[in-house]
């Protein structure tokens, strides 16, 4: 029964999270959709195409997560732009509606080499969006945009070509096109009464998209979500948890380090212990992880067991500062289940802890009242065969990271030999 996740509110989180990766991402995919979204409505699309053609506006960029952390390059109108090929790679091999996959993959291709409408809509409002300098007056860089897309006129979709003069010479429109404020109230009012729900499984399947998206920015991190999704709800099963509150409590594993993508690679692939200024910039990312979520109350549950995964007992830990009165037995299983995740696991600057000082670190930390001790001597009790579920994730997990990788490489790699043979031909 899909009755409790709107699909829009998860791509929502996913869009916010993704705005993290780059400062000049800050807004763009909202600003994208909204002016797709205008179009839409001139060009008199139904519901169902104009839900696709909003997320995948939401998610276009998707692929910048594979590259490296200095992407700044959103005025690229390769049709073989890399990025776009590596966000539909990623939806094609996941739970995802390939339509939107498709439409992701092509929103950079001209109008001659597309007849998809959707990517071609996509395609213009990029264009449209990148041209626009936030440092300058939006009405007084109309002529500019109009400018630009004319002499461009052959990239783009005739139709939505018809349209353009009459959305960019309205200052509303404009004026529109950068109001964060705007965009959120249009964006929730169109899908307020849009039925697009998922149902848990279905909410477990996205999240675990969601956590390759985080975890592929580095190898070292590559499995980590993978290998909490599966020690938490082992946990949670030894608490007679029904197998909705496991699956809960999975979804919020492959949720909880949504936040990282505001961490620069170099700091996560670092081959050594963080500096002051790096541990800052890592903590916080528990902050946006809980920001990333709340675009539902609906969500608040997940939400919070994804979030609190770094809170102590004793209130030292972070983002909050919570305590044993604020933390719950989910949200409490969360935290031992991720500091056994990740001292069991691989690291740039270690390797995987084994059993005795696995059990020296988290008796020692229940004992000076940091983790639950209850927990964690449910976990050592069931040690051998948690561990053993772990291992198996992670390895599943890695050899899909790998297998992911080469695929995307040998793409990389085709599109350099193409870019090199159009040059020797010029």
């Amino acid at each position: 029964m899909k009755e409790n996740y709107n699909f829009y509110n998860i791509i929502k989180s996913l869009s916010y999270a993704m705005d993290l990766i780059s400062k000049t991402l800050v807004g763009h995919h909202k600003r994208v959709a909204y002016v797709s979204y205008r179009f839409g409505l001139k060009l008199g699309l139904d519901i169902k195409e104009m839900k696709k053609l909003i997320a995948a506006s939401l998610l276009h960029d998707l692929g910048i997560f594979y590259l490296d952390q200095e992407y700044q390059d959103l005025n690229s109108d390769d049709e073989n732009n890399f990025h776009a090929e590596v966000g539909y790679k990623l939806l094609e091999q996941n739970y995802f509606d390939p339509e939107i996959a498709d439409i992701i993959r092509y929103h950079h291709h001209d109008y001659s080499n597309n007849q998809n409408q959707l990517s071609n809509i996509i395609h213009l409002a990029d264009r449209i969006v990148v041209l626009i300098s936030d440092g300058k007056s939006v009405l007084n860089q109309v002529n500019h945009i109009k400018k630009v897309i004319e002499n461009n006129k052959e990239q783009f979709c005739p139709e939505c070509l018809k349209l353009f003069p009459e959305l960019i010479e309205n200052e509303a429109f404009c004026l529109d096109i950068i109001s964060e404020k705007v965009i959120s109230k249009e964006l929730d009012n169109f899908f307020e009464d849009i039925d697009w729900k998922l149902d848990l499984d279905e909410l477990i399947n996205v999240s675990k998209l969601i956590s390759h998206i985080t975890d592929f920015r580095s190898p070292f991190t590559a499995a980590h979500s993978q290998g909490l999704a599966a020690v938490a709800p082992a946990l949670a099963e030894k608490y007679n948890y029904s197998k909705r509150e496991c699956k809960e409590i999975k979804a919020a594993a492959y949720l909880h380090d949504i936040g990282k993508l505001m961490v620069p690679t170099e700091i996560l692939n670092k081959k050594g212990k963080p500096t002051k200024k790096e541990w800052n910039i890592l903590r916080s990312h528990t902050y946006y992880t809980y920001q990333a979520l709340s675009t539902s109350p609906k969500l608040d549950k997940i939400r919070n067991m994804a979030a609190y995964h770094h809170e102590k007992l004793d209130g030292t830990g972070y983002p909050f500062q919570l305590d044993k009165k604020d933390l719950n037995l989910s949200e409490r299983i969360m935290a031992v289940a991720d500091i056994f995740t990740a001292i069991t696991e691989d690291r740039p600057y270690r390797k995987g802890m084994k059993k005795n000082k696995v059990e020296k670190i988290l008796t020692e930390m229940s004992l000076s009242n940091k983790i639950d001790k209850d927990i964690v001597a449910t976990l050592l009790e069931n040690y051998n065969e948690i561990n053993q579920l772990r291992i198996e994730k992670q390895k599943n997990a890695s050899d899909y990271y790998q297998d992911f990788r080469e695929k995307i490489n040998e793409k990389r790699l085709f599109y350099l030999l193409k870019e090199t043979s159009n040059e020797l031909y010029k």
